[in-house]
């Protein structure tokens, strides 16, 4: 999964969003709103077309209301009228990623990466999350990769820390030790 940027004008859009969210009560469905529209905003086509200054701002927003219009919640909908009016709908791509950071932070949650050299089973996974969340005290929530250059064993990057406990990690350690010694 790409890392998607986040200008800091989108972060303070899906700041404002996710403020108004969480004091309406209605996380819940702006959360499902933004995972629908990140959803489909990932297309490479759709964001390109959102990115496009041929296209004009209000064909891109009945675009979106034709597509979304009546099963998005009102503060969603608002949004999207917000960014219209002053020309930001490009900004739209990287908004569900700043409130997705917001909603973990808010329900103590931390994400990151589990890599492996083969695939790692559910339960592997969970006891990997399970004693990440005892020592961070949040809940861990990990999406797994494959890399076979690891070798075996596994590789986990959290919260921008990489923990490497893969053969490929002990080896580039053993060769730099060695590397290191005087004789």
């Amino acid at each position: 999964m790409a890392k998607v940027h986040i200008s800091p004008a989108a972060r303070r859009y899906g700041r404002a969003l996710f403020e108004v969210a969480l004091e309406q009560g209605s996380l819940d469905s702006v959360r499902a709103d933004l995972n629908l529209l990140g959803a489909v905003l990932s297309d490479s086509e759709t964001s390109q077309a959102l990115a496009d200054p041929r296209i004009d701002d209000r064909q891109k927003r009945a675009f979106l209301d034709k597509a979304f219009g009546e099963f998005l919640h009102q503060h969603t909908r608002h949004l999207l009228g917000v960014l219209e009016e002053r020309k930001r709908l490009v900004l739209l791509v990287q908004i569900p990623t700043a409130f997705a950071e917001l909603l973990d932070v808010h329900e103590g949650r931390l994400r990151g990466v589990l890599e492996s050299a083969s695939p790692v089973s559910d339960s592997d996974r969970q006891s990997v999350e399970a004693s990440l969340s005892q020592k961070t005290g949040l809940k861990v929530s990990l999406e797994t990769s494959i890399n076979e250059d690891l070798l075996g064993g596994v590789r986990v990057t959290l919260a921008g820390t990489r923990y490497d406990g893969s053969v490929r990690g002990h080896l580039d350690r053993l060769r730099q030790n060695l590397e290191n010694v005087e004789l």
